[in-house]
């Protein structure tokens, strides 16, 4: 990999919608094969595609040691944490559409698409953009919110951070980008 004058990107998913979400992987692995140092940001839904894929009933019945969630409060966890991740298990494999999920259709047939053309999905994504070296950040205040288990993610190097570094790295950044 050549060295682009030292630039930098900062790459900010903010949706959870595939077609989205592909494109953000599209742009920071653009930037990554050319050189320029990127760093990927994932706040709100845009975590979903980090997220392993669990039963629907997984939340009710695990419970993460304390000890492995250092970035959340857990004392201040509720019911409703667990019945929102039920309703938003994510995965990389199965984000829907942002227009034209036809009920889960969509991304079928997108997935369908990108396969017979030799494109890669969200999952070859994040494993080509790891290889490329890209650093992935979830939202503090994200994980806490959404009752994110950070030991459990697609991913296997995810910091952490809050919003304070994310402004850092956009103010340092060359480009920055917000999907």
């Amino acid at each position: 990999m050549e060295e682009s004058n030292n630039k930098t990107a900062t790459v900010m998913v903010v949706s959870g919608d595939m077609d989205k979400v592909l494109v953000a992987f599209i742009v920071a692995t653009g930037f990554a094969s050319m050189g320029v140092q990127t760093k990927m940001w994932f706040t709100m839904y845009g975590a979903n595609c980090l997220k392993r894929r669990r039963g629907l009933l997984h939340s009710w019945f695990h419970r993460p040691a304390k000890e492995t969630q250092p970035y959340r409060r857990m004392d201040t966890d509720t019911f409703l944490q667990k019945g929102f991740e039920m309703l938003n298990r994510g995965g990389p494999g199965y984000l829907p559409l942002s227009r034209h999920n036809l009920f889960g259709l969509g991304p079928l047939i997108l997935n369908y698409i990108l396969k017979r053309k030799g494109i890669p999905n969200v999952e070859q994504f994040i494993q080509l953009a790891e290889e490329l070296g890209i650093s992935f950040t979830i939202c503090q205040i994200c994980v806490d919110a959404l009752a994110l288990d950070t030991s459990d993610l697609v991913a296997s190097d995810v910091n952490v951070k809050g919003v304070a570094q994310y402004m850092k790295d956009a103010m340092d950044s060359h480009y920055n980008i917000v999907l």
